[in-house]
This record gives C-alpha cells, structure tokens and sequence, in this order.
C-alpha cells in the first residue's frame, strides 16, 4: 500500500509540474556520482566456507555509479518539493572454491519524493522512496553454470544534505531499506545540474 501511496504522489507531482512547466518555480535536474553499498560478501564467503568445507577466496565491489533525474519545484525560497528517478550499476563480488566458482550482483532503481528544506546555499531534505532491488547469481560447478535471478520491490526513507553554488550542487543522500528489504541500504555522493 505504502508503495501505491507514493507512486500516485509522485506522478501527482510530475503532472504539476508538466502543467506548469513555464513556471519560474521549477527547475529539472541530472545527478550523477557513487553509491555506496555493503553486498555482505564476507558473510558469503564465511557461509560458503563451512558449506563446503574448504578455504574461499572472495573479491566485492564496494561502490558502484549511480545516475538520477529530478524535478525541483520551488514553495517558498526556504522549502520546496523534489521528485526522482534514481538508477544504479550493479555491485557484484565473486567466491572461489576449489573446483568451483560463483558470482552475485545487485543494482537498483526507484522513485524518490522529500521536502527540501533550503538555507542561504544549503539544502537538507528527507521523504521516501519506492525502489526495486534486482540481484543475479551464478555458480559454476566441472563446467556447468547455474544461474538465479530475484528482484524484490519495497519502499523506505532518505535523508540528505548538500550545497547549491548556482545551477550545481553536491549532494550527499541515504536511502534505507532499498527495495523494501532491511539489510539494503546505500549512500549516495553526487554532483548535479539543474536547469
């Protein structure tokens, strides 16, 4: 319910702003930067250990790059309402075990709405998202591969901070429980135009 809530106030928010697009109100946006995720590797590889009995050797991404557009539309000089669409590369890590192998990775994307509350050059704001996490693994046993595929759908909150200087910002952005799911969470560095 909560992710049907948020889907209808952002496309809300979307028409209003498509309706009032000459509006001096509104400024649309591109961000680009890091996100940083923990895919619990470690824990894998320990899990795959005593499973099998025998030594894992284990390599993660710990970042990856993330994409997002948004629009901006301005209350007041002090508040304003934001909406996004955020997507991500996939942070992926491979185990090796004698004799065989495996791979995992995850990526996300979703839909975010926040207040941004403004003061002189920086912004702080917080809202919710509705977000998909989709995670892919394979295992490699004497030449046969098997693969697994889920995507899991949820929603959660997100706070930020960041600066303006002109038409660019940078941005520092939390997002928990990343597809509806507890452990998932990610923070986000990024540099952004609004125009």
């Amino acid at each position: 319910m909560k992710k049907i809530k948020l889907i209808f106030l952002i496309k809300t928010f979307f028409l209003l702003i498509f309706s009032s697009a000459n509006s001096e109100n509104l400024k649309m946006g591109l961000e680009g930067g890091l996100t940083w995720a923990d895919i619990r590797a470690e824990e894998t590889a320990q899990q795959l250990a005593n499973l099998s009995g025998s030594t894992v050797t284990y390599s993660y991404d710990e970042a990856t790059w993330i994409g997002r557009l948004f629009a901006d539309y301005e209350l007041n000089p002090e508040l304003s309402i934001e909406a996004g669409f955020f997507f991500t590369g996939s942070l992926d890590a491979t185990y090796t075990i004698s004799g065989a192998s495996a791979s995992e990775g995850y990526d996300a994307r979703g839909l975010d709405l926040a207040a941004v509350f403004k003061s002189e050059d920086a912004y702080f704001k917080a809202g919710m998202h509705s977000s998909e996490l989709n995670g892919s693994a394979s295992l490699t046993i004497g030449g046969t591969t098997y693969n697994v595929s889920e995507t899991i759908s949820g929603s959660g909150y997100l706070v930020g901070a960041g600066i303006n200087i002109d038409d660019t910002r940078v941005g520092l952005t939390y997002y928990a429980d990343v597809g509806g799911d507890g452990d998932s969470d990610m923070t986000v560095l990024t540099y952004g135009i609004l125009f």
